[in-house]
């Protein structure tokens, strides 16, 4: 199954983790999911530049919201936009994910939530976490 036909949003913001953005990124286009880029233009913690290609999405209309890692011993620094962004989807019916530190952005939008979300801890569970996106997604 493939995440064709569905949109998908990855938050960027400051010193980005390369892995925990980029490979959901490619790895839902490669599915055929439309993503979009939402925040500010930025670099990843090796200085690799983010344009986003939006600044507004209908969250009624986001299949998943994914909020990746940043450098270790860091907090992500999501605007309140995009934590709002995250409330709004998970309040819409979609689902929210996060890699590694990514997960403090969660927490701050879903306090003492835990249903449709999927954290990843860490670059090295990337596979097996969008595995389980793709399968919780394709199920619905």
């Amino acid at each position: 199954m493939s995440l064709a036909q569905r949109k998908v949003v990855v938050l960027a913001y400051p010193r980005y983790q390369e892995l925990d953005f980029w490979y959901p990124v490619l790895r839902s286009r490669e599915e055929g999911a439309t993503v979009h880029i939402v925040g500010e233009a930025t670099e990843s913690i090796l200085g690799y530049p983010v344009i986003p290609d939006t600044e507004t999405v209908d969250p009624a209309q986001i299949a998943l919201i994914i909020a990746p890692g940043v450098a270790a011993g860091e907090s992500p620094l999501a605007s309140a936009g995009q934590v709002a962004l995250v409330s709004a989807v998970h309040a819409a019916g979609g689902l929210v994910a996060a890699v590694g530190n990514g997960a403090e952005v969660i927490d701050a939008a879903l306090p003492d939530q835990n249903d449709r979300i999927i954290l990843a801890d860490g670059t090295d569970d990337l596979a097996p976490f969008f595995g389980t996106i793709r399968s919780t997604l394709t199920q619905e």
